[in-house]
């Protein structure tokens, strides 16, 4: 069976003590079930180093390009820069901080081809800081009530067909656009599976995605992706939702 080509983005900003052990688990997952793959390292102003550590990276391999952002421009920004970048058939997320676990990040790439999308959840959510735990039920409760789903989590690194991704909105500032992205996707009925990952704590520092600000933005996402699909989309008459077409119209 042919293997899908893979452009890989990894994020980070102020990682300078997790991205290389991040860049080597997902070469050595790339590596091993997607031969033709590209790393697309953002380093998204950083000031601690991270960006001669990417540096040396992509010296060391061809496949590896990194791309500086002067001043620090948020996750959703770096994915749509290295989404414009990316020449290969699908698309993955994998975070610079190395909180997922190699052998996840490998079992994420070999469901590719299997749905049109590949969607990550946390598997051992014990493994993960309480506060996390409660925000990721609280919040995939929500969602799931809104949009009459029943997946068991929305904001984890979904792999995409590159082009289906690229026509997907994401007018979210904050971390909520992975999910805006996600139901989007489901929206348009495109097929999907689940698969688990293993959470490991970070070495080094802090996790950035939960702050009191990134919970107020994605909130206010939340309700305006509902509004979008749901309800305004509930307003438009059925013939202006489908094409005319001749079976339409009968004989």
């Amino acid at each position: 069976m042919r293997r899908p080509s893979l452009s890989i983005f990894v994020p980070a900003h102020n990682e300078a003590k997790n991205v290389e052990g991040a860049m080597q688990d997902v070469i050595v997952a790339a590596g091993g079930c997607c031969p033709d793959y590209e790393v697309l390292l953002v380093d998204d102003g950083s000031t601690d180093g991270t960006g001669e550590v990417a540096d040396t990276l992509a010296r060391a391999n061809p496949r590896v390009r990194v791309v500086h952002n002067p001043t620090k421009r948020g996750l959703a920004a770096g994915y749509r820069t290295a989404l414009d970048l990316a020449t290969k058939e699908y698309f993955a997320f994998i975070p610079g901080d190395r909180e997922i676990n190699v052998a996840s990040i490998r079992s994420i790439f070999e469901a590719i081809g299997s749905a049109d999308l590949v969607v990550p959840y946390h598997a051992n959510q014990r493994a993960r800081a309480w506060h996390r735990r409660v925000l990721t039920r609280v919040s995939t409760g929500l969602i799931n009530l809104l949009f009459r789903k029943g997946l068991r989590y929305y904001q984890g690194p979904t792999v995409y067909p590159t082009a289906l991704a690229r026509t997907l909105p994401s007018e979210t500032r904050g971390f909520f656009f992975l999910a805006e992205m996600l139901l989007s996707a489901l929206d348009r009925g495109c097929t999907y599976v689940e698969v688990g990952l293993l959470h490991q704590e970070r070495a080094f520092g802090k996790s950035k995605a939960v702050t009191l600000s990134n919970m107020a933005t994605a909130l206010r996402a939340v309700f305006g992706t509902w509004w979008t699909l749901r309800v305004r989309r509930a307003q438009v008459p059925v013939a202006q939702r489908r094409p005319n077409t001749s079976s339409d119209r009968g004989a």
